[in-house]
């Protein structure tokens, strides 16, 4: 049985909404790693996009937090690119990495941004790769979507988030 769950993925996979259709149902304690990087960003007057304005230590603090979070009894949902690989060596975590084919993504994105294809098209993959390079240099791995690191995958290109959601509710038990 899992008393936690992580929501990973890249960006616009779903994993936001998700969570947010997850809280409703579950009302369990959460941590969102993007809403505090966020959050942080906008109290000190960084630009969100940029991952080298995150600092290293930062990310280190943040990413501490989280597998303390993880370690921890207690039920807690939690949405983090890295949720996954955080959780490692734990037992009681259900372990989600939500996929979508990049022209979806693309999509997403510019749908939410209010922004051309092209203009999202650019703005995910310097995003996908400015933080990757980053979190490869912290952690010194490059593994962070390698599947063999969840209990549950799910491509969310082609389905709507109440799948998605029932999906997770399933395989919780």
């Amino acid at each position: 049985m899992y008393s936690k769950i992580t929501i990973s993925g890249k960006i616009c996979t779903g994993k936001s909404s998700v969570f947010r259709q997850l809280l409703k149902q579950l009302k369990w304690p959460t941590f969102s790693s993007g809403a505090y990087f966020r959050e942080y960003s906008k109290t000190h007057n960084l630009e969100l996009n940029n991952a080298e304005e995150q600092t290293d230590i930062l990310t280190r603090k943040v990413d501490g937090m989280v597998k303390e979070m993880l370690h921890k009894p207690g039920h807690l949902l939690l949405d983090a690119w890295l949720g996954g690989v955080l959780a490692e060596g734990t037992h009681d975590v259900l372990k989600v990495l939500l996929t979508a084919d990049d022209s979806t993504r693309f999509k997403r994105f510019a749908d939410r941004e209010k922004v051309s294809l092209d203009v999202a098209k650019q703005e995910v993959l310097l995003r996908d790769s400015s933080w990757f390079e980053k979190v490869k240099k912290i952690h010194n791995r490059s593994d962070f979507f390698d599947k063999e690191n969840y209990n549950l995958i799910i491509d969310t290109s082609n389905v709507n988030v109440e799948y998605v959601v029932s999906t997770i509710l399933k395989n919780l038990s």
